[in-house]
């Protein structure tokens, strides 16, 4: 039997991987991470490349390491060219992956992981959970649902039509797909949407690439204000009772579709030189009758792309929903009217159970999804290991 296993290798659950076993109180035979991909935080790498990432948004004492400065240190003792950017040391991508890789050695995380899709947990009677995959069933004293929302990409209604006639044309950047030189336009107006708006202007066989969004640039350093990460408004969150309340606080927080003030700066000179053009309004339809997808606008002219690349993000969906719904109601688990679970100040759920990233943010509050909401759940969680 195992002490804890982690459903989901991405940032939360490799977050909370390593810090356990950093802990000491846990050793790798006793944990068990179970995820889709042979490796950890398959889709962090596959996506932060793709786009063309150069430095992350969060600042430098945001990683997986206990060690608030463990990341600064790792940038010394190694030859980086510009570690971090800006006055809150935003760490280059190479070197907050690297870091990564090196605490997964440290901790011998590929010891502990199982590639596999948990399809099924039930609790076995004895204060213990029985998890299950295709072709294994795992006891353990205590589960992390960990899992992310990418697996799950937001298509809006008009480019759902689009993709079912252009399968080729139309595409989610949360999907594995690579990113062609051809004319393009990118849908979007958040981080997501600005780096890869940046990555294909630098493509020389791309004349000119079109940004659609439906607002102008909303320019924030980070997607919700640093008094979240602390008691600055967690104190007076977590008095608040009502769980509507605290969603509608959660909504209200978050810098939603904005972007730091560096990539807004680039964003503008590429407008300015011709590379970049953008289009604020609402896509309003599709027509299909042509060799390439037509977009209507709400108060602009129709346009053709020969390529449309969605950054809008996830569904509203819970993690896992396709099987997490019948743990909800066979261990009769309480939610908020919103869905997502309702959890003690240990992230538990039920005896054993417990939840980190998007799962847990009706506790942890606005920044449960990013990597500080991360360490928060390690935090926690190792505290009562």
């Amino acid at each position: 039997m195992y002490k804890w296993i982690i459903v989901g290798g991405g940032m939360q659950g490799s977050t909370i991987a390593v810090q356990l076993l950093q802990s000491g109180k846990v050793k790798p035979k006793e944990l068990l991470v179970i995820d889709p991909y042979p490796k950890p935080m398959h889709t962090w790498f596959t996506l932060t490349e793709k786009i063309g990432m150069p430095y992350l948004r969060s600042p430098f004492v945001h990683h997986l390491d206990t060690k608030p400065f463990a990341l600064k240190d790792f940038a010394e003792a190694h030859d980086y060219t510009k570690p971090f950017l800006g006055r809150y040391k935003r760490p280059r991508l190479q070197l907050f992956n690297d870091h990564c890789q090196q605490l997964f050695e440290q901790v011998n995380l590929a010891g502990s992981w199982h590639q596999a899709m948990v399809n099924k947990i039930e609790s076995n009677g004895n204060n213990g959970w029985v998890v299950k995959t295709g072709d294994n069933t795992f006891n353990t004293e205590r589960v992390v649902l960990a899992m992310g929302v990418n697996q799950h990409p937001y298509y809006p209604k008009w480019a759902i039509k689009a993709k079912e006639h252009y399968p080729t044309r139309v595409s989610h950047l949360f999907e594995d797909n690579p990113l062609p030189s051809t004319n393009v336009c990118v849908v979007g107006g958040g981080l997501t949407a600005a780096h890869t708006t940046a990555l294909l202007c630098e493509d020389a066989d791309i004349d000119t690439v079109t940004l659609i969004k439906r607002h102008d640039f909303r320019v924030h350093d980070f997607d919700s204000d640093p008094g979240w990460l602390g008691p600055k408004y967690l104190t007076s969150y977590h008095k608040i009772t009502s769980l509507q309340e605290r969603r509608d606080t959660i909504t209200s927080a978050r810098n939603r579709g904005s972007i730091p003030r560096e990539m807004f700066l680039k964003l503008k000179r590429l407008e300015a030189n011709g590379s970049l053009r953008c289009i604020n309004n609402e896509i309003q339809g599709v027509c299909t009758q042509s060799s390439n997808p037509v977009l209507h606008f709400k108060n602009a002219p129709a346009e053709s792309f020969t390529r449309i690349y969605l950054a809008t993000g996830s569904t509203k969906e819970l993690p896992g929903e396709s099987w997490l719904r019948n743990v909800i109601k066979d261990e009769n688990l309480q939610c908020a009217d919103c869905g997502f679970p309702v959890v003690t100040t240990q992230l538990e759920w039920k005896k054993g159970l417990h939840v980190a990233g998007p799962l847990a943010e009706l506790e942890i509050g606005p920044v449960a999804r990013n990597i500080s909401g991360a360490r928060k759940a390690a935090a926690i969680l190792c505290s009562i290991s």
